[in-house]
């Protein structure tokens, strides 16, 4: 399976296969979105881009195989190398974007830690945000904390009350080390669950970016992961009652949902490595997405591992999330935010 996903991600990276999907883009869509009222006479709102970085070790094989965090969670170049490289590129075109930071990076020791802690100096010197990002089951300095190993990914596999201490250590385990309050979250495999909603509330956090809409995966497996039946594109308070619920809105955390988008049936996620498709995605969410009366939020997702090879160059991933940076920005009313700065301005 693995080697089947990186022969079709080589291929579409090819000359021909961009042809094969800017032919194919045609055909994306998502559905739940109210287009634009015509009628009303206010200025559309902005357009909001949040580029989210889930930040953990790892880097890209030579073969484009991901060597992820569970894999390999001593890899720490995918958060000094992986960081540097999305730093690089973002600088470049002067766009901010949230970094979700899994606490695993607080285990490395020497000039390792001494280069993760570079670069996440850099990246709130240079206005990016830092959020937190949980992966029980391959973060170190987590299970060293709580002096337990955890072998699942996923929230449901967890009760309320070891969910509350991964997210309160988590979040101590960041201003401890950066000196930082995190108010934005997402977790790790996208595994949220309804007593991780409560957990976030108790923690202070504002808001979550775990969902994908109409996403479901894993779901046999310790990465269990379940959006099958949220369908909601616009932001939306979760509910305390069922996290997939977007009517009850009965909590203080706002879900900001990474976009998805569908082709020929398959739902699909916002996210670079999908190359034309995502400039596609985004053209059919500025074209349909309502802005008469609040800002719009398209909430992309990558990995700071996908930034970087095992020797620190730069990846495909950075060159196609240029090349959809350079097609945004080319529209009216867009702009690049960390999720805090989209959060703050869908709730005004």
């Amino acid at each position: 399976m693995k080697a089947a996903k990186i022969i079709l991600y080589d291929f579409f990276g090819s000359r021909i296969g961009k042809s094969i999907l800017n032919l194919l883009s045609h055909f994306v869509y998502a559905n739940n979105l109210k287009k634009i009222n015509k009628k009303n006479n206010n200025a559309p709102k902005k357009f909001l881009v949040c580029i989210t970085i889930d930040t953990e070790s790892g880097y890209v094989k030579d073969n484009d195989e991901r060597a992820w965090q569970k894999d390999e969670p001593e890899a720490y170049i995918g958060y000094y190398k992986g960081v540097e490289n999305w730093r690089n590129l973002l600088n470049e075109h002067n766009a901010k974007a949230t970094f979700f930071l899994s606490t695993n990076c607080f285990n490395a020791r020497n000039e390792g830690l001494t280069k993760i802690d570079d670069q996440l100096k850099l990246l709130l010197k240079e206005k990016h945000e830092i959020g937190l990002h949980m992966h029980p089951d391959s973060d170190q300095a987590l299970q060293i904390a709580l002096k337990e190993k955890f072998h699942y990914t996923g929230a449901k596999f967890y009760d309320y009350d070891k969910i509350n201490k991964f997210i309160k250590i988590g979040k101590e385990l960041i201003q401890k080390n950066i000196g930082i309050n995190p108010t934005s979250f997402r977790w790790g495999n996208w595994a949220l669950n309804t007593d991780a909603v409560k957990a976030l509330q108790a923690n202070g956090f504002n808001v979550d970016s775990s969902a994908t809409p109409g996403i479901s995966g894993h779901l046999n497996a310790g990465m269990h992961y379940d959006w099958s039946k949220a369908r909601e594109h616009y932001p939306w308070k979760l509910s305390l009652k069922d996290y997939q619920n977007t009517i009850s809105q009965d909590s203080k955390i706002i879900e900001i949902p990474i976009a998805t988008f569908k082709l020929f049936g398959v739902t699909l996620r916002a996210d670079p490595v999908y190359s034309e498709l995502l400039n596609s995605a985004f053209d059919h969410y500025y074209r349909n997405a309502d802005r008469s009366e609040k800002p719009f939020a398209f909430m992309v997702i990558s990995h700071s591992i996908e930034a970087t090879h095992e020797d620190g160059s730069i990846t495909r991933v950075i060159k196609d999330m240029g090349e959809f940076i350079n097609h945004a920005k080319k529209l009216k009313d867009v702009e690049f935010v960390t999720v805090n700065t989209a959060y703050k301005g869908i709730n005004q």
